[in-house]
């Protein structure tokens, strides 16, 4: 008598609930197919990598840990399996994964500092401290507490486009090293709208209408262009002078000031046009109001853009067809 036997699929979605953030557990939950949905990532990861082996549960784990809000309401629609496979074997340190990735992904280092113009001998020297970034977690020699910065990629955006970001972010870091402030002239230039202290007009605007003023200004930055963001992030949140912006896009300073004026411009016109609309202000407070929003710019820019990324730069790091064979030829 023949006797049939029938081999279950263990199911993901425990250990993938453990890993994910709190906040997000109760709607991944929800998902009523969610335990194929992972074995779809993890079955179209290892078809990418078949030399590379990763148990199914490090894989949504791994996955699990950068997992956002938007991603879990979108039932994980979008996520690239083979880029987070990849991401998750070298988090894990698998030699065979490491090797694959100098092979196919370290020349999108070459791509960005070459857009940059850095060149022998700092180049080598960034490279190996983009590497070690990525690879190379906290702790002493030998025994790191913690995986590289390859640990935190998301799987939302191309990985080569995120290594770009990682090594951009790196060799500004580089070029920063030691640098405690923007230069003068720079921070004249775009503080010329600055708004002293004791100014009462914008101190009772602040007290009046703060919280107002913090969701306007939170819609409205969302209203610019991933390159106005870009721009207002370099000068107000990572210090950067003009010249090291127009070095950046390799434009003149004078263009690189006019693009961030511009910016910021924008930013303080919507955040007015939005206040405007929603308290009745009369015409007599505007200009008050005006003067608080420009007061309040820098260190907004900070609350909403500060804080460690990388997902940052990538429309100042794109080639163009020939630049990309001016890489390739060197």
């Amino acid at each position: 008598m023949a006797y049939s036997v029938t081999v279950s699929t263990p199911t993901l979605v425990r250990p993938f609930l453990d890993a994910a953030p709190a906040a997000v557990r109760a709607t991944l939950e929800a998902i009523p197919d969610l335990d194929r949905r992972l074995w779809t990532i993890v079955a179209e990861g290892r078809a990418a990598w078949p030399g590379l082996p990763l148990d199914a549960v490090d894989v949504v784990t791994f996955v699990a840990r950068q997992v956002t809000a938007d991603l879990a309401e979108a039932a994980l629609d979008g996520l690239r399996p083979a880029d987070l496979y990849l991401a998750c074997a070298c988090a894990k340190q698998i030699p065979a994964a490491i090797l694959a990735f100098d092979r196919d992904y370290m020349r999108e280092v070459d791509i960005a500092l070459a857009r940059m113009r850095i060149g022998d001998p700092r180049l080598s020297d960034i490279k190996q401290l983009v590497r070690q970034r990525l690879f190379v977690g906290g702790g002493t020699a030998g025994q790191p507490t913690s995986a590289g910065k390859i640990a935190e990629y998301a799987g939302r955006g191309d990985l080569r486009r995120w290594v770009r970001s990682v090594a951009v972010r790196t060799c500004l870091n580089d070029l920063r090293k030691g640098k405690r402030e923007i230069l003068v002239d720079d921070d004249q230039l775009i503080a010329q709208h600055a708004i002293a202290q004791d100014d009462p007009e914008v101190e009772y605007m602040k007290r009046t209408y703060s919280n107002e003023f913090k969701a306007a200004f939170s819609e409205a930055l969302k209203l610019l262009g991933a390159r106005e963001q870009t721009l207002l992030r370099y000068h107000h949140v990572d210090g950067l002078n003009i010249d090291e912006i127009g070095a950046i896009y390799r434009v003149h300073r004078v263009t690189a000031f006019r693009w961030l004026e511009k910016a910021k411009e924008q930013l303080v016109r919507s955040t007015l046009e939005i206040l405007r609309g929603r308290l009745k202000l009369p015409a007599d407070e505007l200009d008050s109001v005006l003067r608080m929003i420009r007061s309040q710019i820098h260190l907004s820019l900070i609350r909403h853009l500060g804080g460690p990324s990388d997902n940052v730069a990538e429309d100042a790091i794109e080639l163009d067809p020939s630049e990309l064979e001016e890489v390739e030829s060197t």
